[in-house]
């Protein structure tokens, strides 16, 4: 093997291309492992928008006798965020703390305790899971198997109904009914089941054990935490409880109907006035602060609707003055043509995503405009 001189191994340490010191060498190594160590999406390609599938479960979904002691193994379509898939799954019931694992595409989760016998489990992934380009699931996965023969019988399925929110992708959540039509969901909160509703609202639980009572509640939760802000989020329940027994294993078209509180509510109605160019202001003010008013504008007789906070209104309506010249032309303006106002005596209250009306406002014809005067002469130059 031949040598480099001492002259020119000395060029090559002081050369800016030649090897790097040991500090520079050791700092450039950590930092190439700190960069292996984050999921990042691939670089480069055109964007994708293909949602990542699960495509096997182990143990499959439905299957019995399951040994106490397995885990449950994931494999998906792609490669995925690993702290999306966790933060959104559930097994329950809890066999206690879990544990995860990746292969490559493949998840597996453990636990510390053994199952119990005779007992049905659930596992479920929301559909917020998503892929390293931030692709999500979309629909949720729910895999439900038995250490016993059998999965147990009972199943409850609904709807959820809604004016203003979003009724696709809705976590359901069942709590047993010893903790009371409105369980305490302040902070975080685990239930007993959870599921998803699909595109169309609809949601469906299975594999649930009788002889037992549930709630059953719609959290509308904006921001995906798992945590109530009652300042964005909203929680909806069905209003009786969900009984199954062996006589009643199955309970359908338990529907929920959920109304955001923070939406408007609508008043409806509509101006009726032989003035077909008159321009009308409706105006809704609050009875408990004079200060709070909607208002809306139209152009001639017709329909109106006026979105307003909750609470109790007064309604009532103004023709604006117009100048004559204006009137014949069909256009608003100001003056000469005097304004008239109109108002209802009943207060109207309205909730949240409620319509009240339709009321009418009548307006008798305008007074006759009086008539032009001169036009204005310019001034000889």
């Amino acid at each position: 093997m031949t040598r480099a001189a001492p002259d020119a191994r000395r060029a090559a340490e002081r050369s800016p291309r030649g090897p790097l010191p040991r500090r520079a060498r050791a700092l450039f190594l950590l930092l190439a492992l700190a960069g292996c160590a984050r999921s990042l999406p691939p670089p480069g390609g055109p964007r994708d928008t293909t949602p990542p599938q699960v495509l096997a479960t182990s143990p499959a979904d439905s299957a019995v006798n399951v040994s106490s002691g397995t885990g449950i193994e994931l494999l998906f379509s792609e490669a995925m965020d690993r702290a999306s898939v966790r933060d959104n799954l559930r097994l329950y019931p809890p066999p206690g703390r879990l544990s995860y694992r990746w292969s490559g595409h493949r998840f597996r989760i453990e636990w510390g305790d053994s199952l119990e016998p005779g007992t049905t489990y659930q596992l479920f992934l929301s559909g917020r899971a998503r892929d390293l380009r931030g692709v999500p699931l979309g629909s949720r996965l729910q895999l439900r198997f038995s250490t016993g023969p059998a999965l147990a019988a009972g199943r409850i399925e609904g709807r959820v109904r809604a004016k203003t929110l979003r009724i696709a992708g809705v976590p359901i959540l069942l709590f047993p009914d010893s903790l009371g039509l409105r369980p305490d969901t302040t902070g975080a909160f685990e239930p007993t089941y959870q599921t998803e509703t699909d595109t169309a609202g609809v949601y469906q639980f299975s594999g649930l054990s009788l002889d037992r009572g549930y709630t059953v509640h719609a959290f509308f939760d904006r921001n995906g935490d798992s945590y109530l802000d009652r300042e964005l989020e909203v929680v909806a329940g069905h209003g009786t409880v969900v009984r199954l027994t062996p006589e009643r294993s199955v309970a359908d078209s338990i529907n929920i109907v959920a109304v955001d509180p923070k939406a408007p509510g609508i008043l409806n109605g509509s101006i009726a006035s032989p003035d077909s160019s008159a321009r009308f202001l409706v105006e809704a003010r609050a009875s408990a602060d004079s200060t709070l008013i909607a208002r809306v504008e139209r152009i001639g007789p017709g329909i109106f609707a006026v979105r307003v906070p909750e609470g109790s209104y007064r309604l009532s309506a103004r023709r604006m003055p117009t100048t004559a010249r204006a009137a014949r032309a069909g256009a608003p303006a100001t003056s000469a043509i005097p304004g008239a106002s109109v108002a209802l005596e009943e207060t109207i209250t309205v909730g949240p995503e409620e319509t009240r009306g339709p009321f009418v406002l009548t307006f008798p014809p305008a007074p006759a405009a009086s008539p032009p005067g001169p036009e204005p002469q310019e001034e000889p130059r």
